[in-house]
């Protein structure tokens, strides 16, 4: 069963309508995979809002049995040029550092959302741990980034470094990391999908 489409413009607050879907979507399911279902869209809402530029997505649920996948898909065409309008008023041409394991999928999210020549440039940079083989997901995807991977990662590294027990610790602290089973984001094309999957 999928629930209707939801436009959201990345920047602003689109929480209140996205939750007013939510709602309706879950009002036949048990109260556990109703909340949960709101926090996973809360913590969507929350990482669109942190986007730099002004684009359009399409934010919707799917759900099998007890399985269910929010999702939000947009294209890189309509971001490319609005990014580099932004980037050059800006005075270091570059976001933040992420924080947090939202952060991080944010800012793969952002690089996934540049074109190709740039987002290369920029992975190694950016420490894209998480990077999986497209085909293991039998997708069209040219690049995939899997949380679960990026935790494995994080898991395997030593704890001498300060980013490690920080990663560590950021992933203990994360609700999106606690409650879903993965979120992948996935580069098809021009379009680029951000996917999170959870079981009650």
């Amino acid at each position: 069963m999928n629930s209707e489409m939801v436009t959201v413009i990345t920047g602003e607050d689109c929480t209140e309508k996205v939750l007013s879907m939510v709602e309706g979507f879950a009002s036949d399911i048990d109260k556990k995979a109703a909340l949960r279902l709101r926090l996973m869209a809360e913590e969507m809402m929350t990482l669109m809002r942190t986007i730099t530029g002004e684009v359009e997505a399409k934010f919707w649920i799917e759900n099998e049995g007890n399985k269910y996948a929010l999702h939000i898909s947009t294209n890189t065409i309509m971001y490319a040029d609005k990014r580099k309008e932004l980037m050059e008023v800006s005075s270091k041409k570059e976001n933040a550092a992420s924080r947090g394991v939202l952060g991080k999928i944010r800012e793969v999210f952002e690089l996934a959302l540049l074109p190709k020549d740039e987002r290369t440039a920029r992975e190694s940079r950016v420490g894209m741990m998480g990077i999986t083989d497209p085909s293991a997901y039998m997708t069209s995807a040219s690049e995939t980034w899997s949380m679960k991977n990026y935790v494995s990662s994080v898991n395997s590294m030593s704890d001498d470094s300060e980013f490690a027990q920080e990663a560590k610790n950021e992933l203990e602290r994360s609700i999106i990391a606690n409650i879903a089973k993965e979120v992948l984001i996935a580069i098809k094309g021009d379009d680029v999908e951000m996917t999170v999957e959870w079981e009650v």
